[in-house]
């Protein structure tokens, strides 16, 4: 077999190319089935759909290469539809299906959800986007390849206060997610005012309510500041700037990892050129094995690849060499995905602390001409 990206996951494909030809003839192994639940239809379905559309690719590329230990892999997809309530559905019936472990979920508050079953059943819940501060340093089932809402929170704040030199700004945050926003804006509001920075306002909403967003930016504008931190969804966020620059207000606009997506940009257009935000992800570094990446999955989905499919690709990476040190069993695959240090991912190495928390840096990406470009790196690890 030839390999996608010829130098990426070696690690992977080489042994696995071994158990293939090995297990050539062993072709009544029943599959190793992993799960996957996101969210792939509402608000958020654009970030889902990604998702899968990465963990998808991984496993493809897992399974002609012979799979782990000649067992190949089946996928099977939930939607948890962005609810509590499916969340808990979702995970529960892949579990009775027989997943070994699951990834996901897209958002923090339904991976929170999903936990509470993930958990009391004693299966690996690995997400690739979850960031919730709520469930770090804790020794459990839960495992992420994506940096917490603290780490964020405070590298972003240190950014636009030591950087950018701005002293005063305006948060609006959406509660719906409330297990990512508020843990994300208190430890962005701690280290921005321990800096010296001051928040004049921070405005809350129920994005199901559908709020009247000219209200809300009134109060924003009223403050008198020419900041505005925005912490919702893509579509959200767009709208927020766009109620901003009917008012002929023009402050500057931050964003959380959130908002990251097409539908901003769609949505948003001029409104949101120049916004920047904080990412654990480099969509844009240069490595060959992510412009490897970027043009097969473009040729596989017809679609541009985004974060969320980048990140589920590698996930999905990780997770197989943790499965291949213990022969595709869940026993001991907590202690198997904490051995996995240093892997090679799409953008460099990836490595989970003893709690399960992904170690990389941050990056500072900005609105340029409809396009998300990195324009820092932050130094500063978890």
């Amino acid at each position: 077999m030839e390999a996608i990206m010829p130098n990426l996951f070696n690690r992977l494909i080489i042994p696995l190319l071994i158990f293939s030809t090995f297990f050539s003839s062993c072709s009544t192994k029943p599959p190793l089935i992993i799960g996957f639940s996101a969210e792939l239809t509402g608000r958020n379905g654009e970030l889902g759909v990604g998702l899968r559309n990465g963990v998808q690719m991984a496993v493809d590329e897992i399974n002609a290469a012979g799979g782990i230990d000649g067992q190949k892999i089946q996928l099977l997809v939930e939607d948890d539809f962005g609810t509590p309530q499916g969340a808990k559905a979702a995970d529960t019936k892949l579990i009775d299906a027989g997943a070994i472990a699951i990834i996901g979920h897209l958002t923090s508050d339904q991976t929170i959800e999903g936990y509470e079953i993930t958990e009391a059943r004693g299966v690996v819940l690995l997400s690739a986007t979850a960031s919730t501060s709520l469930l770090t340093e804790k020794k459990d089932h839960f495992f992420r390849t994506v940096a917490s809402t603290d780490t964020m929170g405070n590298g972003f704040a240190s950014y636009i206060f030591s950087k950018k030199r701005i002293t005063q700004i305006a948060i609006i945050c959406d509660q719906d997610n409330a297990t990512y926003s508020e843990p994300l804006v208190r430890a962005f509001k701690e280290t921005y005012t321990g800096l010296g920075g001051s928040v004049a306002i921070e405005v809350k909403y129920s994005a199901a309510s559908s709020p009247d967003f000219s209200f809300l930016i009134e109060n924003l504008r009223e403050t008198g500041v020419n900041s505005v931190l925005i912490v919702a969804s893509p579509y959200d966020t767009a709208m927020i700037a766009q109620t901003i620059s009917l008012g002929n207000w023009s402050p500057s606009l931050f964003t959380s990892s959130w908002a990251l997506g097409e539908v901003l940009i769609q949505n948003g257009g001029n409104t949101v050129e120049n916004m920047e935000t904080v990412i654990a992800y480099d969509t844009n570094d240069p490595s060959p094995e992510l412009a490897q990446f970027k043009s097969t999955y473009e040729m596989n989905f017809n679609a541009p690849s985004i974060f969320t499919s980048m990140e589920g690709y590698e996930t999905m990476h990780l997770l197989a060499e943790a499965l291949l040190n213990t022969h595709g069993s869940a026993d001991g695959l907590p202690e198997a995905l904490i051995e996995v240090q240093n892997f090679e991912g799409l953008t460099g190495l990836i490595s989970l602390d003893s709690y399960g928390d992904v170690v990389r840096p941050l990056f500072i990406q900005k609105v340029i001409d409809g396009k998300f470009e990195t324009i820092e790196k932050l130094d500063l690890m978890r």
